[in-house]
């Protein structure tokens, strides 16, 4: 049982990619509420949320990767 480094690093650059995302998403859905309440603006707030799912995918696809690369019995 060893440990498959390709599929460990793809799952990491996947890991690496969620990390923005969680970042930017959580500052884009303050600033939509925020251009809810002036502006009557809904776009920041969309963009964010689609941010905040695709950081949660992302993430996970990562940890499913990493953890076929690490228990995945060849």
């Amino acid at each position: 049982m060893g440990t498959d480094k390709n599929q460990l690093v793809r799952g990491l650059k996947y890991e690496a990619a969620a990390l923005p995302l969680l970042l930017i998403s959580p500052v884009l859905i303050t600033m939509g509420f925020k251009a809810i309440k002036h502006q009557n603006n809904y776009i920041w707030l969309i963009v964010g949320i689609i941010f905040a799912i695709a950081a949660i995918i992302i993430g996970f696809m990562g940890i499913k990767i990493i953890l076929n690369a690490l228990f995945n019995s060849k």
